[in-house]
């Protein structure tokens, strides 16, 4: 992604190398900024703060402690989740009544849907579904992670994430081996 010498660079205060860094790597955290906050237009306000903290933060990294795409997907993540602490997106959580009260079609893993199917199924989510469901599936936290990061117990983040496999499975359908999406998804 972004090579050791452009970050030593930039650690240097090479403003050339800034860009350098921003070009290789805004594809990457638009796409997780993306798949963390609906809204287009709060997606840009969170990638300028993104890069602010980025850049600001950078003499802190350290390459002997993991890989400089780890630690941006840190940043990036974090940024997502301050913005909803901050009030500039939707509240993360879900009420209980409304996970407690879905009916539960038979099981089907979701690497039979499409690229496409997935997105759609990760855009339409409730927030609190969406939230849990990307930090502990598609960024591979742990509860415990998840539940510091969001200031909510590990419990809590293991059931939201069974509600938000729930929501999944309840709009997946099958019928003879072809895919079929309920509800308009």
């Amino acid at each position: 992604m972004v090579e050791t010498s452009i970050i030593a660079l930039i650690k240097k205060g090479e403003q050339a190398a800034f860009k350098v860094m921003y070009q290789s790597s805004i594809a990457y955290v638009y796409a997780i900024v993306k798949r963390y906050i609906p809204s287009e237009s709060n997606q840009e306000d969170i990638i300028q703060e993104i890069y602010a903290r980025l850049f600001l933060s950078i003499k802190n990294y350290d390459e002997t402690k993991g890989d400089f795409k780890s630690w941006l997907r840190k940043i990036v993540v974090n940024q997502c989740l301050e913005s909803y602490r901050q009030g500039k997106s939707p509240k993360y959580l879900v009420p209980l009544e409304v996970a407690s009260n879905s009916n539960v079609v038979d099981k089907h893993p979701l690497n039979e849907l499409s690229k496409e199917e997935i997105e759609n199924l990760l855009s339409n989510m409730p927030e609190g579904y969406r939230q849990i469901f990307m930090l502990v599936i598609i960024d591979e936290y742990s509860h415990k992670e998840v539940g510091k990061m969001l200031g909510i117990s590990p419990e809590t983040s293991r059931s939201q994430l069974s509600r938000a496999k729930n929501w999944i499975r309840k709009r997946v359908s099958y019928s003879n081996k072809q895919k079929v999406m309920l509800n308009g998804f």
